[in-house]
């Protein structure tokens, strides 16, 4: 038996390629990070000639939860712990060198030693070994301190001042700038804290009826509601099933988390009037005004927000590196702010939205200005909410049969720039958020419907709907400029080897109707609908 080699040669293209890549995202993490604070001359130019090493560690730091504010932290000098210790060993390349340092001297620095690298960007990037993971420090200075003795050079002498600012200012000093955040004080990413602790039954009770009640009530945003009720949330025989962790998923913040990167809301919302009213009030007050339905179906949004030119253009940018993630959010905080009040069957309680505005404050994701009829939905939120309403087209695709902790719901928003915003949603009715390249998110919506052979012309929706495993139903909403609203359905059964795909008849739009169309044809009425 024979085993096929992949050519080095395209092996090396490969890597050549992903090392572009990873620098070409960082340059652009490093630009959007850079246009908040206050930088030492220079970060832009170094942040072109950045190396495939250097680039390598801030993507790390990336796949491990640092958003725009803490890269802020790290290049003016914040000390980093990450409970990885693999990141040790990925971080020690042909050019680094061991270093003597006074940072954790818990750890054995015979079997762990401190390792030092320049760069144009990090300048002096050091790190080592903690007793759970690796933390990581950007100096100014590059210091040449190692074993054995040597003569004092200038970088030394300067390193020693950099020294002296430190026990002035208890700040780091770093390439860029200077950070509180400290060894004392340090960024923790991705730390391994979690505690297991008996829940009394009655708050149990209280948890799962909860859950259930959440399964039950928070899918409201149909613009089909005849046909979505075959394709309700997961009901699992233990609703606290949902809440199993699954690394990589239902990622709480995103890229940008609160940075000072807004968008406007053109006219005064719930949270809005609730931040007003509680800036009015003596505390603990906190009020909200009646909330009225929107009549149970789809109307055009109300509102309006635009993400500015330069912003837009450095989101597509950093989308062709890769998926930006804009963080997980609930229906009442999407609400709050206005995000798809167009998409709304009936609106959250009240008493959800009061607490949904709570927590986006206490996470300074809205803030308002006093006098002003504005609502500055901040970072993430603001990118996802700008995004939602400057799209006229919406995939909204509901499949059954999912796993639990599991996304059951897919919306796609395409952009006119060949990105698209995608939201999956689970069966707690938690939104997560994240920009993608348009192809990409398509086909992972095809590997997510049912799939087979092409089913018969005359087949029964009903029987078929009843008995399949794997169904779903996709819903193509589209808006004119003017905001009239049409939608599309089509209905996606599995059966064995073969997918039956239905449409609404046109003559009695309320019965199904077999299409006898295959994957690719499917696939091709979902997209001509959307253009």
């Amino acid at each position: 038996m024979s085993i096929q080699r992949q050519p080095a040669t395209t092996q090396v293209s490969h890597e050549r390629a992903e090392g572009d890549r990873v620098r070409r995202r960082v340059e652009l993490l490093v630009d959007i990070t850079s246009r908040v604070g206050e930088y030492r001359d220079g970060l832009t130019p170094a942040a072109a000639r950045l190396t495939d090493h250097e680039a390598a560690i801030i993507e790390g730091l990336e796949r491990h939860g640092l958003d725009v504010l803490q890269l802020r932290e790290v290049l003016w000098g914040g000390h980093v712990l990450i409970d990885d210790p693999d990141l040790y060993e990925q971080w020690r390349f042909p050019t680094s060198r061991e270093r003597l340092s006074s940072h954790h001297k818990n750890v054995d620095k015979r079997q762990f030693p401190d390792l030092g690298l320049k760069g144009p960007l990090v300048r002096e990037k050091l790190h080592g070994r903690t007793k759970t993971g690796t933390w990581l420090q950007f100096e100014k200075t590059p210091a040449a301190m190692g074993h054995g003795f040597r003569l004092p050079t200038w970088n030394d002498v300067l390193h020693l001042c950099d020294y002296v600012v430190y026990r002035i200012t208890k700040s780091n000093v770093g390439p860029w700038g200077l950070s509180r955040q400290t060894e004392r004080r340090p960024m923790y990413l991705s730390p391994a804290i979690a505690s297991s602790v008996p829940v009394p039954p009655a708050a149990l009770d209280e948890l799962t009826a909860a859950l259930e009640r959440v399964e039950d009530a928070d899918d409201t945003t149909s613009a089909s509601p005849d046909l979505a009720r075959h394709f309700p949330p997961p009901n699992r025989s233990s609703t606290a099933a949902e809440l199993v962790l699954d690394p990589g998923t239902r990622n709480g913040r995103g890229m940008f988390g609160a940075a000072d990167i807004h968008v406007h809301q053109g006219q005064v919302h719930d949270a809005r009037r609730a931040l007003d009213e509680a800036r009015a009030a003596e505390p603990p007050r906190w009020t909200l005004p009646p909330t009225a339905p929107t009549g149970g179906r789809m109307t055009n949004a109300p509102t309006s927000a635009d993400i500015p030119a330069e912003t837009l253009a450095n989101l597509v940018d950093l989308v062709e590196t890769g998926p930006v993630l804009l963080g997980a959010y609930t229906l009442a905080e999407i609400d709050a702010v206005g995000a798809i009040e167009h998409l709304f069957e009936e609106k959250p309680a009240p008493a959800l939205i009061a607490e949904a505005v709570r927590s986006l404050a206490a996470r300074n994701l809205i803030s308002t200005d006093r006098g002003c009829d504005e609502l500055k939905v901040r970072g993430d939120l603001g990118i996802a909410t700008a995004v939602q309403h400057r799209s006229r087209v919406a995939i909204d695709a509901r499949v059954t049969g999912t796993e639990p902790d599991q996304p059951w719901r897919f919306i796609l928003m395409p952009q006119p720039e060949g990105i698209t915003l995608e939201v999956l949603i689970d069966a707690l009715g938690i939104h997560s958020y994240s920009l993608r390249d348009h192809q990409q998110a398509i086909e992972r919506l095809w590997e997510r419907l049912p799939s087979g052979g092409r089913g018969p012309a005359d087949a029964d929706a009903d029987a078929l709907l009843e008995r399949s495993p794997h169904t779903a139903l996709v819903t193509v909403n589209r808006w004119d400029e003017s905001g009239a609203h049409t939608s599309t359905d089509l209905v996606l059964a599995q059966e064995g080897g073969d997918c039956h795909a239905f449409v609404r008849s046109e003559q009695s739009p309320d019965t199904l109707v077999a299409t006898g169309k295959d994957d690719d044809e499917w696939r091709a009425l979902v997209l001509g609908a959307t253009s």
